[in-house]
């Protein structure tokens, strides 16, 4: 995606010139760095964190408008980002140009995480949204409800002697499981890619454990995990060779796409929790309409299928086609 009239890239897969990065997750940004990055302080901080720093970067304050020259004539645009829901550092980038507003929402949600600020539609001209849980299916439960039954089916497991294992991406759900885990005064134990997160975390003002020592890596644990673990394994999917060393573990798969019994038995767990960073269908399609965009374009995941129903309810929407990206069943950023 490329705005021409700032050469400017939105999310480059590729090798570019100049290019904004909406948050720090690996499939959001090419292999090889941009000449320029533009991003948020905390995306700028979780990718030296993720050992993905980016030569030329440029932090935009939130809600601090920065002017750029368009590339053809004389005119300038005006740049900011606004909180976008999703993850920690997660940024909607807001342009206003002389033909209007226009905004990118990147990966987005409405309304607040445990660790991170709460994303919320942006009055605008123009629209560029994602589409990732779009079809009417995705209708996710209430949040905070679904947190406490996860809670009680670890708190059960460990009862019964058992050891849960959360099944969540290493950045993102990851923090906002711990956060659940640790609130409700549970024993939690992190894979090392997620507690190398919780720590740039807590670098960036969340608390999660790290400091005071609730939150304790399983590099330390290891030589016990063939008798059962003391505490609950927060892992991402991917580490599967890791829960199958896990005696007597109960495994719960956390995702939006824990809707769709398939991709729990995928992840051979044992439950799933359909928690997600990312808007639902019914929230996208209040965003869309609560921004009264009179042009909007739909990305990443079902766009098709949103733009038909935007259609419908007389909003100017056209599909680009990309694949969906986050929460993509076999992504494990």
């Amino acid at each position: 995606m490329f705005l021409p009239a700032l050469d400017l890239y939105l999310d480059p897969s590729g090798e570019v010139d100049r290019a904004f990065i909406s948050h720090a997750h690996a499939d959001h940004l090419g292999e090889k760095s941009a000449r320029e990055v533009l991003g948020s302080r905390e995306t700028l901080a979780l990718l030296r964190a993720r050992d993905r720093p980016r030569t030329g970067a440029t932090e935009l304050e939130w809600s601090k408008p920065v002017d750029c020259r368009l590339t053809a004539g004389t005119g300038t645009a005006r740049l900011c980002v606004e909180p976008a829901g999703h993850i920690l550092g997660a940024a909607q980038l807001v342009i206003d140009h002389p033909g209007g507003r226009f905004v990118y929402t990147g990966d987005y949600r409405t309304g607040a995480g445990r660790t991170h600020a709460a994303g919320a539609p942006i009055l605008c001209d123009q629209l560029l949204v994602e589409s990732t849980f779009a079809l009417p299916i995705f209708a996710f439960p209430p949040r905070e409800r679904t947190f406490a039954e996860l809670v009680a089916f670890c708190r059960a497991a460990l009862d019964e002697g058992r050891t849960p294992v959360v099944l969540g991406y290493a950045l993102g759900k990851s923090q906002e499981i711990v956060h659940a885990l640790l609130e409700a005064s549970l024993p939690v134990i992190a894979h090392g890619a997620v507690f190398r997160m919780c720590e740039a975390f807590e670098t960036l003002g969340v608390p999660l454990g790290v400091a005071d020592g609730r939150l304790r890596p399983y590099s330390a644990e290891t030589s016990a995990a063939h008798q059962g673990l003391k505490g609950v394994l927060v892992a991402p999917p991917n580490a599967q060779r890791m829960v199958r060393k896990v005696k007597r573990a109960s495994v719960a798969f956390v995702s939006g796409w824990a809707l769709i019994d398939a991709m729990i038995d995928q992840r051979r767990a044992d439950a799933g929790f359909a928690i997600s960073d990312h808007a639902d269908h019914d929230d996208l399609v209040t965003t869309v309409l609560a921004t009264g965009a009179r042009d909007v374009a739909v990305t990443h995941g079902e766009a098709i299928a949103l733009a038909s129903i935007l259609t419908d309810l007389g909003v100017h929407a056209e599909a680009l086609e990309t694949p969906a990206l986050d929460e993509a069943p076999g992504d494990g950023a």
